[in-house]
């Protein structure tokens, strides 16, 4: 990608984040930072900017991803935390602290080639907006196909009630699915939602 056209969705991406962090705000009665509703919207803005920045900018190409994890200061995940993660598959952890909390972040290598970034909150809000919205923009932005929403899911994962959101990209370079799934916590835990990447992986 010339430098041009990364300089124009980078460009893109940045008023898709604003225009996110711009909906989440006007759900705020408070509409400022002390209140707790845009104090929670902020932390879904800082979730779906890392988002943006490394699973949508970075990946898949692994130096560039190895790179911006170099400089934002990614410090490599615990082995067994990893294994826990991707199990015997291939792939590279990290985990790094920003304003609101610890970010798990991982990358599966080919042949699952698949970016996840991960957080609890105590609260968590319309996850499903913005990040739809933030992926919308970004395919417009790259010219290489629209975003389609699919059907929501419903799981238990170890006992815990996980509800997914799902989009998928078809594109000329082929199949990508995106995912936004979250987990609440029992008696009040934090709640973790994680975002997901996946090229060409059903």
């Amino acid at each position: 990608m010339s430098s041009r056209r990364i300089l124009a969705v980078s460009i893109c991406l940045g008023l898709a984040i604003g225009h996110v962090a711009a909906a989440v705000a006007q759900q705020s009665p408070q509409g400022t930072l002390s209140g707790t509703p845009l104090a929670q919207g902020n932390a879904q803005s800082e979730l779906t900017e890392l988002f943006a920045a490394f699973c949508l900018m970075k990946f898949p190409d692994a130096n560039a991803a190895d790179l911006y994890a170099r400089l934002k200061g990614f410090k490599p995940m615990p082995e067994e935390r990893l294994r826990a993660t991707l199990g015997k598959d291939p792939g590279t952890g990290w985990l790094y602290d920003a304003g609101f909390g610890t970010y798990a972040i991982t990358i599966e290598h080919p042949p699952h080639a698949t970016c996840t970034i991960g957080n609890r909150s105590p609260r968590v809000g319309d996850i499903k907006a913005a990040f739809g919205t933030l992926l919308t923009l970004w395919a417009g932005a790259q010219h290489t196909g629209s975003i389609t929403g699919l059907p929501p899911r419903k799981a238990e994962i170890s006992g815990r009630r996980t509800e997914t959101y799902l989009w998928e990209l078809a594109s000329p370079k082929g199949k990508e699915t995106f995912m936004a799934l979250v987990t609440p916590g029992s008696s009040g835990a934090e709640t973790e939602v994680r975002l997901v990447r996946s090229i060409g992986k059903e």
